[in-house]
C-alpha cells in the first residue's frame, strides 16, 4: 500500500520541475497578456474622458447643445467600459485559480484527457470584449460629438 503523501510518478520525460516550470510560465503569460489588455482599455477611457473635459471648453456654447447627448453616452460608456475592466481583473485571479487546481490535479493523477470548462476564464473573456467594445462605441460617440459640434 503506498503512502498517501507520495507523488504520483511523472509520465516519461515529464518530471516535476520541468512541470512546474512550464505550469508557472503559461500563468505568467496569461496574466501579463491580461493585463496587458486590461491596462490598455483602462488607460485609453479614462484618458478619452479626461479628454473630453478638456476639450469640451473649446467649443462653442450653442454648438454644444445640439451634440450633448453624444458626449453623455460617450462618457457613459466610457465609464461602463473602466468599471467592467476593473471587475475583470478580480474574475481573471479566480480563473487562474481553477486553471492552477485543474493542472495540479492532472499532475497529481496523471491523467491529462480530462478537460474542465473554466467558467471564471470565459466570464473574464467576455468582460475583456466587452469592456472593448463600449470603449470604441464611447471613442465613436465622442468623436461625432467632436464633429458636430465645430
Amino acid at each position: 500500500m503506498s503512502d498517501a503523501s507520495e507523488a504520483p510518478e511523472p509520465p516519461a520525460g515529464l518530471d516535476w520541475e520541468t512541470y512546474f516550470a512550464h505550469r508557472n510560465r503559461l500563468d505568467e503569460i496569461r496574466v501579463e497578456q491580461s493585463s496587458s489588455f486590461d491596462k490598455s482599455i483602462l488607460t485609453l477611457s479614462s484618458g478619452a474622458l479626461a479628454f473630453s473635459l478638456v476639450v469640451l471648453k473649446g467649443f462653442q456654447d450653442q454648438n454644444i447643445k445640439v451634440a450633448l447627448g453624444f458626449l453623455v453616452v460617450s462618457w457613459t460608456l466610457f465609464v461602463f467600459a473602466i468599471l467592467l475592466n476593473v471587475l475583470s481583473y478580480f474574475v481573471s485571479s479566480k480563473a487562474a485559480e481553477v486553471a492552477i487546481e485543474h493542472l495540479d490535479n492532472c499532475m497529481r493523477t496523471q491523467n491529462w484527457e480530462v478537460e474542465v470548462s473554466n467558467f471564471w476564464d470565459k466570464v473574464t473573456r467576455k468582460l475583456n470584449s466587452v469592456s472593448g467594445i463600449l470603449f470604441a462605441m464611447g471613442a465613436i460617440c465622442l468623436l461625432i460629438f467632436a464633429y458636430q459640434s465645430e
